[in-house]
């Protein structure tokens, strides 16, 4: 008989460990499948405040109300993001009732290069700016690639973002109308 108390304490133990290990796998995939299923759907636009290369502050209180907004954040030195900046401002007109404000983390020096040399400054209805190092933008969206979009709808709330692989300029214009 004492074998078989072994045998029973020693499959209860195994059967204790199978599940202890079915429970920790069934924790991970939950916390995983919950937090890749979270979205950004129903966030609205930061209260953020970018720096212009003029030393002008733009505000998310600036943005005029009742009005869609498209946030691009980008780094002038990535490929992707000057093809998709370039394609903005070859399609400036399909923008012209949406807000489009364009930020960065680089110092002011690189940006100010960065904006002559593209021709950003003859884009007026573009606001282009730097948060620098606060990110509250960059940390808001959760951005991780370059560049990212977030369209938001004329009352603040965001309906689409997208990151890296953004679609073209006359696809987002036709997003954002009637927003």
């Amino acid at each position: 008989m004492m074998s078989d108390s072994k045998g029973l304490f020693f499959n209860f133990t195994a059967i204790k460990h199978s599940m202890n290990r079915t429970i920790a796998v069934f924790l991970f995939i939950s916390f995983f499948i919950l937090a890749s299923g979270q979205t950004q759907q129903n966030k609205f636009i930061p209260f953020f405040d970018i720096t212009q290369i003029d030393g002008k502050h733009v505000r998310a209180t600036d943005l005029a109300p009742d009005k869609p907004v498209m946030i691009v954040y980008f780094d002038p030195d990535c490929e992707h993001c000057v093809t998709f900046i370039n394609q903005l401002t070859r399609e400036a007109e399909a923008f012209r009732n949406i807000q489009i404000v364009l930020v960065t983390y680089v110092p002011q020096r690189r940006l100010r290069s960065y904006i002559t040399e593209s021709g950003l400054n003859n884009y007026p209805q573009f606001k282009v700016g730097t948060e620098g190092n606060k990110f509250t933008v960059r940390y808001h969206y959760d951005v991780i690639q370059f560049p990212f979009v977030a369209l938001h709808d004329r009352n603040g709330k965001m309906f689409a973002s997208f990151e890296s692989d953004v679609p073209g300029a006359t696809e987002l214009a036709s997003m954002l109308r009637g927003k």
